[in-house]
């Protein structure tokens, strides 16, 4: 992973802010039981949510006004791997 250990940790703590103040465990919930829009396309459920929670927790801002300037969407999705929590798809 490319992303510098500065940034991994305020990408980290943004997604967690937001898991923390909007429901862990209920988001995770929704996405397992496919309770969430298109969800009936879903080829790779972990990515999915591992996005919507980089959009919904505004860590995307961080990652284009500091992070782009050396790295790219495959490292920001390593990073995003190691900091989401797990999803098993159960529809």
């Amino acid at each position: 992973m490319k992303i510098k250990p500065h940034h991994f940790d305020k990408l980290k703590s943004t997604i967690e802010t937001f898991l923390s103040a909007h429901g862990e465990k209920e988001a995770i919930l929704k996405y397992e039981t496919g309770d969430f829009p298109r969800s009936e396309q879903v080829k790779d459920l972990q990515t999915r949510f591992n996005f919507d929670l980089y959009y919904a927790s505004g860590a995307s801002k961080l990652v284009v006004d500091e992070i782009y300037q050396y790295a790219n969407d495959e490292h920001v999705a390593t990073a995003l791997k190691k900091i989401c929590p797990k999803v098993q798809r159960k529809y």
